[in-house]
């Protein structure tokens, strides 16, 4: 029972704040809120400060219409109110959940303190809007539409001031107020910092509830997960985002809505102003491995996401992302993992059969071949194949990562390991790949500092992240792929030898499109998964047009297929493509028809027999020749050969330069007009080597 003396004391604190006589005890913004409220409560809903009565209950009818009209709200939140009510009953918390007019329409109580909640009106149907009851937790948290902690004498009623009460709102889709969900205690320590726990579990249990209800309102849509942590996206989503068929974004949960879709003023439509990619690559992505979350990297700030897509209601993702190829006889008996492969190339039928055998035996794979080719497809492969398939892919790009930055992405760091470092640290791709496969793309353009460390990684199962002092286990199977001629780097001191050996323990060359003899079948399947990806009936190529298509070299070989024929199928009309349809590079293409679809003879690889694709072996040293011819060189030099006089001056010039920018090549490359690349193997045949290289095994005399 509230004595005379205390509701006056409350009275007159109300009534000074109010009237600006005085100020909050405290001036966060959380306490100015709630002055803000008394200020409503006194001036516009004329609320009594000293009302004793207890709140307002609408009746059992009313009660029904409130409860109905949030029928399917109700039933997706049940299970949020259970668990924070079991959470909180030990500490003898109740849990309410209101809809957006404040009136209760769930409720839990404490069975011991049963009779006294429901004294001081804490029961279903009882009303705590602003204008009935001023300042509490669900009224301000309704009126500012923010989660509100409102502790015992912060309400503005001297009824309410023995309570506490932490509530959290829960929006829709439109960030409308849908309802509030609260507790609250009877009894309760005077210091508000007591709280702040209840308050978090309440705040996250509403999020939790917010978003189970926008996934639901949004399941008539493709819907993509996303979350920082792959790890975590099985059980936790950071951000819920919908679209359309034609890639159009139609809503998320709020976390979404404030940092994603609307940011720094900007509001995304579609997916590809949000992620460096468009629909059909997710939807292509997805399709690869369903349910893997995937990466994806922001358009604005270059933050990367991971993903898992999820179809809109029951379809399944494989029915409607991608079409089904025609299974064929040897479709049927392709090995898992490279079934969405096309596989009619004897050469690439070879390659699987070897790659099958080698999956599961801790065997490094190198993959050879020019660019877009589809060594990234055809590792996934691999990896979806081995028993490690249900563990991370994890790839890199060597060569589309500053050199400056690479270090980090594939090795990690720990907090404060450089300026600008992440508080918590990174997990580099080694510790990501762990269990699973690490996929090294362009491995040849690794800098020189870096394979070493690679190469320990290899041999002793441990990697050391920047800034850490003890090694961590990590367990991984690494796929490497390059189109460059690695025995080449090799003698050009660009690539280590013994890490070569690593890495190449089995070797697979994929041959390019215009070698390929199942060209025909791969046209057609790539033009019936773009159909899928767009949501378009399957679209038909005309011979005429299929002919030119089979006579043109495609440089940049599947890739460049698969771009040029999403190309075509977005912009045709009818329901076939024609040349016209497609870029203007295969328009004009001149050349003649190939009157036999087969490599030239340097490039000819003999066909195994099933005794030698039974039994794979370690590839000779010498690496097939073709893939990048190296550019003589006027200061090329012998094992042994002394450096004649205009070595000797490019290589001081070339020193004075890195002496200049502390041995950041970078920088000095381009000071000097060479590629980074070209700086590297001049360091090499000029016998320059960094001072932080000269420790160990690897010492050297730096003037040759």
């Amino acid at each position: 029972m509230r004595q005379g003396r205390e509701i006056a004391d409350h009275v007159g604190r109300v009534m000074n704040i109010v009237e600006g006589r005085s100020r909050p005890a405290q001036t966060d913004p959380a306490y100015e809120r709630l002055a803000r409220s008394w200020r409503r409560s006194l001036n516009k809903h004329s609320i009594d400060p000293g009302l004793s009565s207890v709140p307002k209950v609408v009746t059992a009818y009313e009660l029904r219409e409130h409860r109905e009209r949030i029928e399917t709200f109700m039933r997706i939140a049940r299970e949020g109110v259970e668990r924070l009510h079991h959470e909180l009953l030990p500490a003898n918390y109740c849990v309410l959940l209101t809809d957006a007019t404040g009136v209760t329409v769930d409720y839990r109580t404490v069975p011991a303190l049963e009779k006294e909640f429901k004294d001081e009106g804490f029961r279903n149907g009882t009303c705590w809007a602003e204008e009935h009851e001023g300042t509490c937790g669900v009224g301000t948290t309704l009126a500012d539409r923010q989660p509100t902690l409102v502790h015992r004498g912060e309400h503005f009623r001297s009824h309410n001031t023995q309570f506490t009460c932490s509530s959290a709102p829960i929006l829709g889709l439109q960030d409308e107020p849908i309802a509030v969900l609260d507790a609250s205690a009877l009894y309760s320590p005077d210091a508000r910092e007591s709280q702040l726990l209840v308050f978090r579990m309440v705040c996250d249990k509403a999020r939790l509830i917010e978003d189970a209800y926008a996934h639901y309102s949004l399941r008539t849509y493709w819907t993509l997960q996303l979350g920082q942590v792959a790890e975590f996206m099985p059980v936790e989503t950071d951000y819920l985002i919908a679209f359309d068929d034609d890639g159009r974004i139609v809503g998320g949960n709020r976390r979404a809505r404030q940092e994603l879709i609307n940011h720094n003023g900007r509001h995304a439509e579609f997916l590809h102003d949000l992620f460096e990619c468009t629909a059909s690559d997710i939807m292509v992505s997805a399709h690869a491995s369903p349910g893997t979350p995937f990466p994806l990297r922001m358009m604005a700030t270059g933050r990367r996401l991971f993903a898992v897509l999820r179809a809109p209601n029951a379809r399944s993702l494989a029915q409607v992302t991608l079409a089904k190829p025609v299974i064929t006889a040897d479709d049927v008996t392709a090995p898992r993992g490279f079934r969405h492969l096309a596989l009619g190339d004897p050469r690439v039928k070879a390659n699987v059969a070897c790659a099958v055998k080698v999956a599961n035996r801790d065997i490094p794979v190198m993959l050879l071949g020019e660019t877009g080719t589809g060594k990234e497809a055809f590792a996934r492969a691999i990896h979806d194949f081995s028993d490690r398939a249900k563990q991370p892919f994890v790839a890199l790009n060597c060569a589309a990562i500053p050199e400056s930055l690479i270090e980090s992405e594939l090795f990690g760091y720990r907090d404060g390991a450089f300026t600008g470092a992440r508080s918590k640290g990174a997990k580099g791709k080694i510790l990501q790949s762990d269990g699973g496969t690490l996929f090294l793309d362009e491995i040849g353009d690794m800098p020189l500092s870096l394979q070493s460390r690679l190469l320990r990684v290899l041999a002793e199962g441990e990697v050391v992240p920047l800034g850490a002092e003890q090694p961590t286990p990590v367990n991984l199977h690494v796929v490497c792929a390059t189109h460059q001629d690695l025995p080449e780097l090799v003698r050009q001191g660009r690539f280590r030898e013994d890490l070569f050996y690593r890495l190449n323990g089995a070797s697979f060359m994929l041959p390019p499109l215009r070698n390929r003899e199942d060209k025909r079948e791969l046209i057609q399947l790539v033009l019936r998964e773009e159909c899928a990806a767009m949501g378009r009936e399957e679209l038909r190529i005309p011979e005429e047009t299929m002919t030119r298509l089979l006579s043109y070299d495609w440089p940049g070989n599947i890739r460049q297929l698969r771009h040029a024929i999403r190309y075509a199928c977005a912009i045709a009309d009818g329901t076939q493509v024609t040349i016209e349809h497609f870029p203007q590079e295969l328009r004009t293409n001149n050349h003649s028809p190939r009157v036999a679809l087969q490599p030239p003879p340097q490039q000819q690889i003999p066909q195994p027999t099933q005794q030698q694709a039974a039994a794979v072996t370690s590839p000779q040293p010498a690496a097939p020749r073709g893939i990048g011819g190296a550019v003589p060189d006027p200061c090329e030099l012998r094992d042994g050969e002394p450096l004649n006089e205009a070595c000797l001056q490019l290589r001081q010039k070339m020193l004075d330069a890195l002496r200049r920018n502390h041995w950041r090549v970078t920088e000095t490359a381009r000071q000097l007009g060479m590629s980074r690349a070209t700086f590297y193997r001049k360091m090499a045949r000029l016998r320059i080597v960094a001072p932080n290289y000269l420790d160990g095994e690897e010492r050297m005399v730096e003037n040759g």
